[in-house]
């Protein structure tokens, strides 16, 4: 072999395996989102707002084309109900950057917390394949299909993004520099980023979204739960009449007894 075709196949070869890696999901965003979101509509108010102190990452939380499967990643982070009735909610907003806005459907899930973490927590709403209200540059206003009702205490909300990689890119949920409650919490089932988190761990024990900050950016719209006021039945005429009829004649009973 020559050495000019030497060099040649191992130029195309460093080529190939550069495409490669160039193609390959990444663990780290290493660029902050938008947190311009769709104004609240109706009744609807902000219920929980974890938008502040944003850090200058994100974390991988889509689901992939099957030739990706094993990066497909979720994130989640706990918010605490503090309305005695509960609250309605109605929409999330999460920050967040993407390749090409507008590829997006997303799955919202809501979790019971398990001692500080998602993990064993039952399933209080679920939600897939939501098209964003809107999608700024991978920020996302989701309004979901049907009220998500959610007891007083804490709770985890999961997102995570069915978006195809090879035409939209990769999407990342930014992170935040303070944490409030629990940790932000990851899973990568198929362990294609290599970090062991199969299943709900603290996002920083990862080592996603640059490994330091701690919590996702997100909001909660919607409305307080109303107190559940007991329900007393009330005697219909007829339940009224017959009650009426049957005392009248115990007490006509009662005098006839007493004359004999």
């Amino acid at each position: 072999m020559s050495l000019r075709k030497g060099l040649s196949l191992a130029a195309i070869g460093s080529l190939m395996s550069f495409t490669a890696w160039a193609q390959a999901p990444s663990l780290e965003a290493g660029v902050a989102g938008s947190t311009d979101f769709a104004a609240t509509e109706g009744m609807a108010t902000v219920l929980y707002d974890q938008t502040d102190n944003a850090g200058a990452n994100g974390a991988p939380d889509q689901d992939f084309e099957a030739s990706f499967d094993a990066y497909d990643a979720e994130g989640a982070d706990d918010f605490n109900v503090d309305w005695p009735d509960g609250w309605v909610i109605q929409q999330v907003n999460t920050v967040g950057t993407t390749g090409t806005p507008g590829g997006a459907l997303v799955d919202v899930n809501v979790y019971s917390d398990n001692s500080g973490t998602p993990l064993g927590g039952s399933m209080v709403c679920s939600y897939n394949d939501v098209t964003p209200t809107t999608d700024n540059l991978g920020a996302l206003t989701v309004d979901l299909p049907t009220d998500c009702n959610v007891p007083t205490g804490v709770h985890w909300l999961a997102i995570q993004v069915n978006q195809n990689f090879g035409t939209f890119g990769q999407h990342f949920w930014s992170n935040r520099t303070t944490q409030t409650g629990n940790a932000g919490h990851w899973r990568n089932p198929g362990d294609g980023f290599a970090t062991g988190c199969l299943d709900w761990t603290p996002m920083t024990t990862c080592g996603v979204g640059g490994g330091v900050n701690p919590d996702f950016l997100f909001s909660i719209v919607g409305m307080l739960g109303e107190p559940q006021v007991p329900i007393i039945e009330v005697p219909t005429l007829g339940q009224i009449g017959l009650i009426t009829l049957l005392l009248s004649l115990a007490v006509i009973g009662l005098l006839r007894m007493r004359r004999h």
